[in-house]
């Protein structure tokens, strides 16, 4: 059935991309980047509908604003099926943990309780880990291993172990690659810099979110779709940089919220599968049901979908300008670190004490998807069973 839906060509048909994207938004538990190996495993590595080279410009496009892993998406869908695609592939990722998150936000107003994932997302963490391993070998093997490359390595993992902003590391690691560039050019002393507008969040959420709630008045549709596109566009660091964000607006300015019941938001969107930027589908719910949830999901994720595609339109005029090149190839190298660092806490915090099942999963997991290329699905659902009737 499914070389009827995926031609000779190497294309993909509409329907079964969104199948691919609601499938992964089922099954990608773990944070963006796990959803980012998951989307890699299936587009690049399995189906080889994306080159790497063109997924690695996408995982670079899609950390300028908003949440990684939806923009990630976006950008396969509009690679493959062009703006239809794009829409189709967002919407179809996010719709399983936005259904997951209606239902137990329901579920907590009618018997005021949550529910605890605990063993399952520790049975599935040996997958995760070794699904984020391999993806982060599988993008360097194609980048020049010299000493700019290790040291960014190094400098993006040391910066992450002492907290500095992520964005800020992903622009200096790309304009550390333009300086190198510019030093291997011989007799070039001039090096122009990529026309790339970087925004500074620091610079531009100093006084806007007071616009924002100033302007919000009481907690009608139109107010809730106009609070959260404002946000969307002061959405950057993921979806953890928005807690600050949206803990001061809705609990402590606007008072749409008691803090106790924001605390249960967040452990309701770490309990999906997609992004933790979910969090906004259970404000919107909680203050006008389904329809609320519905617009200030899809109002948060708007106006980073816009700029992707701005984006993406640029991208095709500075396809081959080394600068650029150069710059993206510094953000790639820090998107590996990132996968690294990741890697790391993930195992201190979920796999131990380190116990002989998990690291033998951990190890069946990372033989699996290398050479083998086994889909993730199928390693996840052990973990799941694992974690279920095994774990405590």
């Amino acid at each position: 059935m499914q070389s009827t839906q995926q031609t000779k060509d190497g294309s993909i048909s509409l329907l079964l991309l969104c199948w691919e994207f609601f499938k992964i938004g089922i099954i990608g538990f773990g944070g963006g980047w796990v959803i980012i190996s998951l989307i890699h495993n299936r587009f690049v590595r399995q189906k080889k509908l994306i080159s790497d080279e063109d997924f690695a410009i996408g995982l670079s496009l899609s950390q300028f604003l908003g949440a990684f892993a939806v923009n990630t998406a976006s950008f396969v869908g509009r690679k493959l099926k062009g703006l239809q695609g794009a829409l189709l592939s967002t919407f179809f990722f996010l719709l399983p943990s936005f259904v997951i998150v209606c239902i137990l936000t329901a579920l907590y107003f009618r018997f005021n309780k949550t529910f605890n994932f605990e063993h399952i997302l520790k049975g599935i963490s040996p997958v995760i880990i070794a699904l984020m391993l391999v993806t982060a070998f599988d993008l360097s093997i194609k980048i020049k291993k010299d000493i700019l490359f290790f040291f960014i390595l190094s400098f993006v993992i040391i910066g992450g172990v002492f907290n500095i902003n992520y964005v800020v590391l992903l622009i200096l690691s790309g304009l550390m690659q333009i300086l190198f560039l510019h030093f291997k050019q011989e007799g070039n002393n001039n090096v122009k810099i990529p026309s790339i507008c970087f925004l500074q969040p620091y610079k531009i959420t100093f006084g806007f979110p007071n616009v924002l709630y100033f302007a919000a008045g009481t907690s009608s549709i139109f107010t809730i779709g106009f609070l959260f596109f404002g946000i969307g566009f002061i959405f950057f660091g993921g979806g953890y940089a928005l807690l600050p964000l949206l803990q001061n607006i809705f609990v402590h300015k606007l008072k749409w919220i008691s803090n106790h019941d924001f605390i249960v938001g967040i452990a309701i969107s770490q309990s999906t599968p997609g992004p933790f930027a979910v969090i906004a589908t259970f404000l919107g719910y909680y203050l006008k049901g389904v329809l609320g949830a519905f617009v200030s999901t899809t109002m948060i994720f708007l106006p980073a979908f816009i700029f992707l595609q701005i984006l993406i339109n640029l991208q095709n005029n500075f396809k081959d300008n080394k600068n650029v090149q150069a710059f993206l190839k510094g953000i790639n190298i820090a998107v590996i670190a990132q996968l690294l660092l990741l890697s790391y806490h993930f195992a201190i915090e979920t796999l131990m004490p380190p116990s002989i099942p998990s690291l033998i999963l951990l190890s069946i997991s990372l033989f699996a998807f290398y050479p083998y290329k086994t889909p993730p699905l199928i390693l996840i659902v052990i973990g799941i069973i694992y974690g279920f009737f095994f774990i405590q």
